[in-house]
């Protein structure tokens, strides 16, 4: 599972924290390995969230990631899940449509 995070606080609670963690993703975010899972955060998904969210970062213009430094960025930690060390804390859920971005 891949995930890339403004302030980490969504990744950090997957990681560590709740007894529980239940991710809920549509079938558009599966790829092929991890090279197209980065190129999908880095020049799909970050740019049309960091519009969303009215950022001031090339991304918002371009539609693809220049690796800036704005201040604005909002893919600042990218982390990589393989697996869950706590036997049946974590679960994904695929649904068979589109979800988000």
């Amino acid at each position: 599972m891949v995930n890339l995070d403004g302030t980490g606080n969504r990744v950090a609670a997957m990681i560590f924290g709740p007894k529980k963690v239940i991710v809920v993703a549509g079938k558009n975010k599966i790829v092929k390995d991890l090279d197209e899972a980065y190129n999908r955060v880095r020049n799909y998904a970050s740019p049309i969230n960091a519009k969303r969210l009215n950022r001031r970062t090339p991304c918002c213009e371009t539609g693809y990631c220049l690796d800036c430094n704005s201040s604005d960025r909002i893919c600042n930690h990218y982390v990589v899940t393989y697996r869950q060390n706590v036997k049946g804390r974590g679960m994904v859920i695929i649904v068979k449509e589109d979800l988000g971005y």
